[in-house]
This record gives C-alpha cells, structure tokens and sequence, in this order.
C-alpha cells in the first residue's frame, strides 16, 4: 500500500500530472504533417538539422533551431537547459510563440539513429519544458518528406522575433541532480535507465571528455536509445508501440513505474521521456538535464565501469 501511494505522490510532485490538462504530445506521419501545414495558420515547424543540411533544403517555412542552439554552459558543464530568463530571449528571438502547434523533425543521419530521433525530441523536450501545449514529432523525417516528393523550400527562413514568457515550466519533462541523487538511495522506487551505446554504458569508451568519469549509474538498465528505431528506404521510423514495450520489458524496465533517462548531457535520454508521453501514455518518465557530464564530477556518486 505504501509503495502505491508513494508513486502517486512521487507522479504529482515531480512529474506534474495537473500541467498535462490541455498539453499534446504527438508522433504523425509526413502526410499528416503535410495535412497540418496546409490548413492550419499557427503552425511553427522547426527542422533540427544542421545548418548546411536544413540551406540546402528543408520544410516550407520551416526554421532552423538545435539542441545546441536552446542550450547553454554552466560552469564544467556543458549542454543545459538555461534558466528561464535566458531560455525566454533565446525562444524570442527565433520567433516562437507558447500558444502555436509545433512540428518538429530531423534527418540526415543515416547511420545514427540515434540522432534521427533525438535531435529533434530534445528540442521538443525543451518547447515542452518551457510550456508549449502542441508538439509533433514527424516520423521518417526530412528524408521520407523528400522521398514522397512534397514541396521543399531552400535557404533560410525566419519568423520575427516574439515576446516569450514563460509562465512556469512543465514538470513533467526534467529532472535535476538533487532528485536523481535521491533516486539512487531509492532505486526500488525509481528506475534508471541509460541511453547510450554499450561502450559509453560500460565505461570502454572515454573519448568524450565532457565527462569526469566513465562508466554508468548504479543500478541502471540499458537501453540505447536507438533501439526505438527502425530503418525505411533511406530513413527511421519509430517502432511500433509493442515493439519498444518489448525492448524495455527485455532490459527489466517497467515503463509502469517512475523512471529517470540519463545519457551524456540528456540529449539522448529525450528519446525515451518524448516516446513515454507520446506512444506509451507515461508521464512517469523523466530527461536527466546534465546527465553524466554533471553526475560524474559528484565525487560521492559511484560510478560503475565494467
């Protein structure tokens, strides 16, 4: 009864199920996408690629804007979400707008994957955090788009600069390190889960030097984020839903219980949290913003290398 009632508490404390009421978010296909553009005047589509990539061709109106475009250094640490005040300028000067439907989607990385899928869930991580209602991630991204022969447009394109305010964030998307701190003496309750390739998970790989440490949490499971992917043609699609729920049951995650995803710097980890909302209907998943490149500088955090 006890363990009931505390994943009930621990759900609206730090998840937040009341900030959820009106808020979507979603997986469509190209031709939806296509769809949306075409009847609706408040759509804000952002393409998550490279500079290059995104001038040589990209959506109709689409603009361009990265994880590393709406992230910032704090002290040793690199990749974080700023503080509100500087996430406002930052979400201002691109144009965008809190109450507008997003589309947002990636590309290019034919053997990655990973990044096909989350560069642009990280960004939709952050337009969540910051209060976005609408955001749909477009399946199959600009390849598919560009495969179906729709209408693409080249060069850059801007949207006049807004007034962002953010009102209170979502929590529903981050967690921080005092909780996963907690959540490591209470890794009963809370599951953690590691986003990147065996190598980096298992401590071989230390050629990313953002970190202290290497190795991974204690307790975390594996499940490298592009385990939620499948190749098409010349591009990546989600799984299905059974699918992913078959991969995390065959690494001991029980997407039923809350959950922490964690990789470098928690541009991986959004794949997992941006999946749990939008095909699992779980908001008991969370990104750790800092990951590894924070954590492993906590020299009272063990770290575990195999």
């Amino acid at each position: 009864m006890f363990r009931k009632w505390f994943l009930v508490i621990l759900a609206t404390l730090f998840f937040g199920f009341f900030n959820l009421a009106f808020a979507k978010l979603g997986i469509i296909s190209t031709d939806q996408a296509a769809q949306l553009i075409s009847t609706n005047k408040d759509i804000i589509v952002i393409d998550t690629r490279s500079e290059k990539d995104y001038l040589n061709g990209h959506l109709p109106k689409a603009i361009n804007l990265t994880n590393a475009m709406l992230s910032e250094k704090r002290g040793e640490v690199v990749g974080l979400v700023p503080h509100n005040k500087q996430l406002e300028e930052k979400l201002s000067n691109f144009g965008l707008k809190k109450d507008a439907t997003y589309i947002v989607y990636s590309g290019e990385n034919f053997d990655k994957p990973h990044f096909f899928l989350t560069n642009a869930t990280r960004v939709a991580a952050i337009l969540y955090w910051s209060g976005v209602k609408d955001i749909y991630y477009m399946d199959g991204g600009y390849e598919k788009w560009i495969d179906e022969k729709k209408p693409i447009a080249k060069g850059e394109y801007r949207l006049p600069k807004s007034n962002f305010v953010i009102d209170r964030n979502r929590t529903t998307v981050f967690s921080f390190l005092p909780f996963v701190k907690w959540a490591l003496n209470h890794e009963d309750l809370v599951q953690l889960v590691d986003a990147r390739n065996y190598e980096q998970f298992s401590g071989q790989d230390t050629k990313d030097k953002r970190l202290a440490r290497f190795g991974h949490l204690k307790g975390a499971k594996w499940v490298y984020v592009a385990n939620y992917m499948q190749k098409e043609k010349d591009y990546w699609v989600i799984k299905p839903k059974a699918q992913i729920e078959k991969v995390l049951a065959d690494a001991g995650v029980d997407i039923n219980k809350p959950i922490i995803s964690y990789c470098n710097t928690g541009h991986l980890a959004s794949g997992l949290w941006f999946i749990g909302q939008a095909m699992l209907d779980t908001m008991l998943i969370s990104d750790y913003d800092g990951s590894m490149a924070e954590i492993s500088r906590e020299n009272d955090i063990p770290i575990i290398a195999q």
